[in-house]
């Protein structure tokens, strides 16, 4: 039996979740953003780089077949296993940690680069919580490691801020969605539901959404510096109209 106390995120990614969202990443647009963010960081063939949270390994394999070297950490134990497989089948080392990102299990200083995509740094809601993630992300960093970080931008997103949403997967699976915005905790609260056949199901979850603004004082507050600011995987400048917000920081010292 579910602990309704348990945090959303602990139980929302498993099975279901791959199913109903892998149909919408293609590999070409997952191959052309882990192009971007090496050119982005400004990494070398060779660098360690760290994708956390890194799901089913959609950038992980990817990140290996650019000729740097991957690493993973997932709290999912589904997705870690589909990670994994999707590394071996690829013939890639499988390096994967069951991990949190608010304690990584790795030594200070190790990674060249660390990559934080997905709106996955909204997943915990709380200030607090989001930035010991970001303080975990900087020490597993060797100073002028970078740092990459891809969100949706909170302005953009309340401007045309979308209650309803439905699609039909490849599969035949209708997906149907409402969500409710908080505009005092910057709060995106979703509930999904999905249907095949007879088979059909709920999931819910709670995202924060953050301004530029407050990105950047997260940012600031875990010690990151240099923090350079783009509004899409092209590279191009970041505004207010700017539906994702990519910013690359630095570990100086």
């Amino acid at each position: 039996m579910r602990d309704e106390a348990m945090p959303w995120w602990r139980h929302y990614f498993d099975e279901t979740f791959f199913r109903l969202h892998e149909p919408l990443f293609p590999e070409e647009e997952s191959r052309r953003e882990v192009g971007a963010m090496l050119d982005l960081m400004g990494l070398p063939a060779g660098s360690r780089i760290l994708d956390a949270p890194c799901g089913w390994g959609r950038h992980t394999v990817l990140f290996g077949e650019a000729g740097v070297q991957p690493f993973g950490a997932d709290l999912s134990f589904p997705l870690l296993s589909r990670a994994a497989g999707a590394l071996s089948s690829a013939g890639s080392p499988v390096r994967l940690a069951a991990a949190d990102l608010r304690a990584l299990p790795f030594r200070d200083g190790v990674f060249d680069g660390v990559v934080n995509v997905f709106t996955s740094l909204g997943l915990f809601v709380d200030d607090a919580e989001d930035l010991r993630a970001l303080r975990e992300a900087r020490r597993v960093l060797r100073p002028g490691g970078r740092f990459l970080l891809e969100t949706m931008h909170r302005d953009d997103v309340v401007a045309a801020y979308a209650h309803r949403d439905r699609w039909t997967l490849p599969d035949g699976t209708e997906v149907r969605v409402r969500r409710r915005f908080d505009p005092v905790t910057g709060v995106s609260y979703e509930r999904l539901w999905w249907r095949r056949g007879e088979e059909r199901g709920e999931k819910r979850h709670a995202l924060r959404l953050r301004t530029a603004t407050e990105v950047d004082g997260l940012l600031r507050a875990a010690g990151f510096t240099g923090m350079r600011y783009y509004g899409d995987w092209s590279g191009e400048p970041f505004t207010h109209e700017s539906p994702t917000l990519i910013v690359v920081a630095e570990r100086r010292d």
